[in-house]
């Protein structure tokens, strides 16, 4: 007999272990109803297994774990461990709903959103800015995803809005909390349609970069799926808050159901970071929880150089979309 959802995450040695860990914990104080939800974890490349202290901390919080090499053939690209967990999932995982959360997301509140209205068998939020997405015709993104709609059959365009900016970009959603109905196959489809991209070297200018988020993108589309677009309270992007459009911002804590806190806490300076953000009710319980968390977990912290270092990337990828290819990044890395 089916259980009505169930949660995935990927956990791999290194930093995700602790984030899981977190997110899990997160669950199963804050979800309500959902805090009892079957979580399954994937570790899905070869290699050394996650410390045994991650496996104690996931048996104490209901996490099953298991290490698959389900990505064997994309090693050294790790985001194809989306697609391909979440197809495995899909076949193996008796739920009528699957939710795939990315690690950096922690929860505050019950996400009954997850239970799909009727007409929907996918729920997802949009990419919060325009990253690889294209406004259409003469943007410099427009090559990759027409190549895109072409290999993959989309028949009808689609746009949305996105939270930072308000870009209206062909439709492109966030990969890192996605629900699905089963029975639909949307991951499967996904999964496939990711393995042909890749092998036909479809890649946007930027190299092998966000590929699964904008197949997953054109999946739905090529699907012609109806999207439940979930309320701006889900997967709120923390470090972003600044920088989101009025009707997307959210200033309580105790309003939020969840998280999404990318490299928030990538640093030893990250209360500092917090305090940058303008009109966040920092009294709230759900915010202070977040913060003994954070320090409880200790995330294996990057030195500060690391930092500009990653700057420094995000600046050379945005180079690429205009054909200036430059590598001073290589220089610092050892």
């Amino acid at each position: 007999m089916s259980i009505p959802i169930a949660f995935i995450i990927c956990t791999e040695p290194g930093r995700l272990e602790k984030q899981s860990q977190i997110l899990a914990k997160s669950i199963r104080e804050f979800a309500g109803k959902l805090k009892d939800t079957p979580i399954y974890s994937f570790h899905p490349r070869t290699g050394e297994p996650v410390k045994e202290e991650t496996l104690r901390q996931f048996d104490l919080l209901g996490v099953q774990h298991q290490q698959i090499p389900l990505n064997v053939k994309y090693h050294d690209y790790y985001l194809a461990n989306k697609p391909l967990v979440c197809a495995y999932a899909e076949e193996n995982i008796d739920a009528e709903i699957l939710v795939f959360l990315d690690s950096d997301k922690c929860f505050f509140g019950e996400p009954l959103e997850f239970f799909l209205p009727e007409q929907y068998n996918v729920g997802l939020r949009v990419e919060y800015g325009r990253g690889i997405g294209s406004t259409g015709a003469n943007d410099v993104q427009e090559e990759y995803w027409q190549q895109l709609y072409q290999v993959l059959g989309v028949k009808k365009e689609r746009f949305v809005i996105t939270p930072v900016g308000n870009k209206k970009i062909r439709a492109y959603w966030n990969s890192g909390m996605v629900a699905v109905r089963r029975s639909a196959g949307i991951f499967t489809a996904w999964k496939n349609n990711f393995e042909k991209v890749i092998e036909l070297q479809i890649t946007p200018k930027q190299g092998n970069y966000m590929i699964e988020q904008s197949v997953l993108s054109v999946t739905i589309c090529a699907m012609d799926e109806p999207v439940f677009t979930f309320s701006p309270a889900y997967s709120y992007p923390l470090p972003a808050h600044n920088r989101l459009s009025k009707e997307f911002k959210i200033n309580d804590f105790a309003k939020i159901v969840s998280i999404h806190y990318f490299g928030l806490f990538y640093y030893r300076n990250w209360q500092q970071q917090l305090n940058k953000l303008k009109g966040i009710n920092k009294n709230s319980a759900n915010y202070r929880w977040l913060c003994q968390t954070i320090s409880k977990y200790e995330l294996d912290y990057y030195p500060q150089t690391k930092k500009y270092l990653l700057l420094l990337k995000k600046v050379e990828k945005r180079l690429r979309q205009f054909d200036i290819n430059i590598n001073i990044s290589s220089l610092f890395e050892s």
